[in-house]
């Protein structure tokens, strides 16, 4: 693993439009969003990054404007309309370890990315990671054999809300 992931720069549409094929080819792939500053993206920009497993590398859109809105549908997509709750369901109990992170980033302290086992910027390969990256208490990580689906859904929220 090396952060920052290396990234080629597209258009959204580009973007967009890979990840649409991904999936129709039933290619496993993924998205990030990634504020300025992130590890993943290393840019002072925000950045939907799409991961396309077997690819080396990723592709990225970057903004200086918001991007949760077009990246929600990106994450339904390819990670499933289960993993992204609707703002009115109720969730299951996440995990104390991302409960703590969520907190956190209730409280205006840094962001979360759900790293799952092939994901390039993994750095426990083939286990699912939870990283939360905190400017005052430093990367935080929560790692599971199982793909932990309340914590899932609870970070999807609080990245979409």
């Amino acid at each position: 693993m090396s952060l920052p992931l290396s990234l080629e720069s597209v258009s959204y549409d580009t973007l967009a439009a890979r990840a649409r094929e991904a999936a129709a080819a039933g290619v496993s792939a993924h998205v990030h969003t990634a504020p300025p500053g992130c590890l993943i993206s290393g840019s002072p920009q925000r950045a939907i990054v799409l991961e396309i497993l077997g690819q080396v590398g990723a592709c990225a859109w970057f903004s200086d404007e918001p991007i949760e809105a077009l990246a929600r549908p990106l994450a339904v997509l390819l990670h499933g309309a289960e993993s992204v709750p609707e703002d009115v369901e109720t969730l299951e109990p996440a995990s104390a370890a991302v409960e703590r992170m969520a907190a956190r980033m209730r409280g205006g302290h840094g962001h979360f990315h759900i790293l799952g086992p092939t994901c390039q910027a993994n750095p426990h390969p083939g286990r699912w990671t939870i990283i939360f990256e905190d400017r005052e208490l430093g990367v935080l990580e929560s790692v599971s054999d199982e793909r932990p689906l309340a914590d899932i859904r609870l970070i999807e929220r609080l990245i979409y809300a």
